[in-house]
């Protein structure tokens, strides 16, 4: 979506184009972009002359003769086209402003989302649409009033700047790239943003979008601002679009969410999510002590799920035991794990298959069970988060290591019979190393039961630092 940097360069290249130009006619082929108020849309502003165009937000503001006002929102796709009037219109016009100098304004807009709004010189500023912005950045002398305006605000920072209602201009990218700057996480509830944040957010904002605005813009995907307009601002992005890539700053690997249905992109690293509630994931090898380390966080008032759990619940679904058997060609001998463990033990390579099938509902039963518990903390043990491509929906990763020689002897005493294919599964599974620099914590554990709780307890106390401050550790 054209954003305020896109907007203001749309703004610089049509004022050139159209100042002090009559338009003799309009042609409204797609009535939805004016309201479905096509013959009084044409009818009001057919012969005026455009005077000058100025910018509220995203908003496109054409001031005309006899005080009338254009008001102008491009959405996702809308863009301004000049054209000579003997050229055809372009593949997605919807509407076609015939100038008086031989040439055409044609609005083009592939998916029609975008809005002209009919108004005048004394009552623009009035309009629903306008009244609701908050200020520009370029605008804010003071953060108090922002400050004030969030202090009961419980949407995630993302959210309430993405409103509009806050400040206004920033979409998406520019978002994600002014709380990348400002290093705060997304998800951040609003209310917890201090002065000095404010203070750094709007900073942020001025820098970047002048910077965009002097490159002409951000040129995402299918986004171009009009024919011959094509910004640069896209190769000075440092979060955004970058999910899996090194962050610019300390070299983890950006991770990707979702915000309310959008696309989010952050360092888990440098954009600390400040409070609740907070999901953590455990993962380590197998015998690394993982199950221990979620009993300590129980105790510890944290609520736990294990995925290793969720999936000996699932295994006993008949329908899901139907299609596994199906997939893997799984022979009915035993009971079905029994079947499934004897299966994997002659064919590895099936593990895969298992997984495909199996990981998408352990995500879905996390996701299900998060979203109804109340708990300020959440943990769950996910020993192949990584290759169930589920990091992204934990706040905090903690990873258990261990050396082999004492996962070993841990892994022999769980069960003789079954030490070797579990040490085998291991070795497939064994993305802890690969991904060690994603991970926000790493414990050790190749000492005692009271060493282990004592470097978890270190971690929780740091988790807990980063709950809401109301939110005393007696009232968890």
């Amino acid at each position: 979506m054209p954003e305020l940097p896109e907007v203001e360069t749309v703004k610089r290249v049509l004022s050139p184009i159209v100042i002090n130009r009559k338009i003799n006619r309009i042609d409204i082929l797609r009535s939805t972009i004016v309201e479905n108020k096509a013959e009084q849309f044409v009818s009001f502003f057919e012969n005026e002359t455009f005077l000058n165009i100025s910018r509220i937000g995203k908003f496109l503001i054409f001031h005309l003769t006899n005080d009338k006002v254009l008001i102008s929102h491009l959405r996702m796709e809308g863009k301004y086209i000049e054209l000579d009037e003997k050229d055809d219109n372009t593949k997605y016009a919807r509407v076609v402003f015939h100038l008086d100098n031989g040439h055409k304004l044609c609005y083009d807009d592939s998916r029609s989302f975008g809005r002209m709004i009919m108004s005048n010189e004394d009552s623009f500023l009035k309009e629903k649409e306008i009244v609701k912005l908050g200020p520009e950045p370029f605008d804010v002398k003071d953060v108090k009033p922002l400050l004030d305006k969030c202090r009961k605000m419980n949407l995630p920072i993302k959210t309430a700047l993405l409103s509009q209602e806050i400040i206004t201009g920033l979409g998406n990218i520019y978002v994600d790239e002014v709380l990348f700057a400002s290093h705060i996480h997304p998800l951040t509830p609003a209310k917890l943003i201090k002065k000095n944040e404010w203070e750094d957010i709007i900073a942020n904002s001025i820098r970047i979008l002048n910077k965009a605005i002097e490159l002409g813009g951000s040129t995402i995907r299918s986004y171009h601002p009009g024919k011959d307009i094509d910004g640069n601002f896209q190769t000075n992005l440092l979060a955004y679009g970058r999910s899996g890539e090194e962050c610019a700053i300390c070299h983890t690997f950006m991770r990707f969410i979702k915000v309310n249905g959008r696309g989010t992109t952050y360092c888990p690293h440098c954009q600390i999510k400040l409070g609740a509630p907070l999901k953590v994931a455990i993962v380590g090898k197998i015998g690394a002590g993982k199950s221990l380390v979620l009993d300590i966080l129980k105790n510890n008032k944290f609520s736990v799920y294990s995925s290793d759990e969720i999936v000996h619940e699932l295994y006993k679904k008949e329908d899901l035991e139907k299609l596994i058997r199906r997939r893997l060609n799984i022979k009915v001998e035993n009971d079905f794990v029994s079947d499934l463990r004897e299966h994997l033990k002659v064919k590895i390579s099936d593990l895969d298959k298992l997984e495909k099938i199996v990981h998408p509902q352990v995500r879905k039963h996390l996701e299900e069970q998060f979203k109804k518990d109340k708990c300020p903390l959440l943990a769950a043990e996910v020993p192949l988060l990584f290759k169930a491509h589920m990091e992204n929906m934990f706040d905090v990763i903690i990873g258990i290591d261990v050396n082999e020689k004492i996962q070993l002897e841990r892994i022999a005493k769980r069960d003789q019979e079954k030490s070797a294919f579990l040490k085998r599964i291991n070795d497939e599974n064994n993305l802890f190393d690969e991904h060690r620099n994603e991970l926000d914590f790493i414990i050790t554990n190749n000492k005692d039961y009271d060493s282990l709780v004592k470097e978890v307890q270190k971690v929780i106390n740091k988790v807990l630092s980063r709950l809401d401050q109301s939110l005393s550790c007696t009232s968890i």
